[in-house]
Formats: C-alpha cells, sequence, structure tokens
C-alpha cells in the first residue's frame, strides 16, 4: 500500500527532513504545507492517509484547531509532532484522540521506527474499518 502523508510543519528545516526521511521509507507519497490553511487547502485535493501535524503552528489555526477540523470535516488520521510536551497542551492534544505523538528533538534512526509504529496503526484501522 502507497501511503499518502501530509507534512504540516512550519521550521522549514524540522520539514525538509521529514519529508526525506518519510520519502526514503518507502511507498510513500509526501506533501508538506507550513500553516494549518493550507494543510486543509491541500488536503482537499491531495486527501492522505494520514497528516503529520506540528501542534505549535504559526498562523490563523495551531495544530490542535488544524486537527478538529481534520478529524470533523475530512475523517483522516493524523499525527502530533510536538517539541512542546507541557502537560496542558498534551492533554488538550490527546483530547482530539491523535493516532500517534511524535515528540521532537526526532533522529532519523526514531523516526523511521515511529513512522513503521504509525504505518501499522493505519493498516490496522484500514482492516477494522473494511469489517
Amino acid at each position: 500500500m502507497k501511503l499518502k502523508v501530509l507534512i504540516v510543519e512550519d521550521n522549514l528545516i524540522i520539514q525538509m527532513f521529514l519529508e526525506h526521511i518519510i520519502t526514503n521509507a518507502g511507498k510513500t507519497h509526501v506533501k508538506t504545507a507550513d500553516n494549518g490553511e493550507d494543510a486543509l487547502s491541500t488536503i482537499e485535493q491531495y486527501m492522505p492517509d494520514v497528516v503529520l501535524l506540528d501542534i505549535g503552528l504559526s498562523g490563523a489555526l495551531n495544530g490542535i484547531e488544524t486537527a478538529m477540523i481534520l478529524k470533523e470535516k475530512y475523517k483522516t488520521p493524523f499525527v502530533y509532532i510536538t517539541g512542546n510536551s507541557d502537560y496542558t497542551t498534551l492533554e488538550n492534544a490527546k483530547k482530539t484522540e491523535p493516532l500517534h505523538i511524535l515528540r521532537k528533538p526526532i533522529d532519523e534512526y526514531e523516526l523511521n521506527r515511529e513512522f513503521e509504529i504509525i504505518r501499522q496503526k493505519l493498516l490496522k484501522a484500514k482492516l477494522e474499518n473494511s469489517k
């Protein structure tokens, strides 16, 4: 299964790093956005299987607000990426029921390992939805 991934990250260096690693993980097609508004317009055309979403996005919509729209309007699974691990933010994020949470800083080995976990969760969800 070729996985369509949308990376939403406002730090260009982190965005490029994530895109490079996930593209090289194989069987993936990646698009990127750097804010919530661009992410939502990209989703209309691209229809990703999963969105990797920075919690601390700049712009009119932060990552949690963007995630709520992803969940309610598009029914698209999402994974949070966060360097902000304060209790309140993480608790608010967990209430939106992300598929997974990746913590920054993240290295190549860890990202490959975590992305495989994400891939398995997506496959399991597809199997459950097809029953």
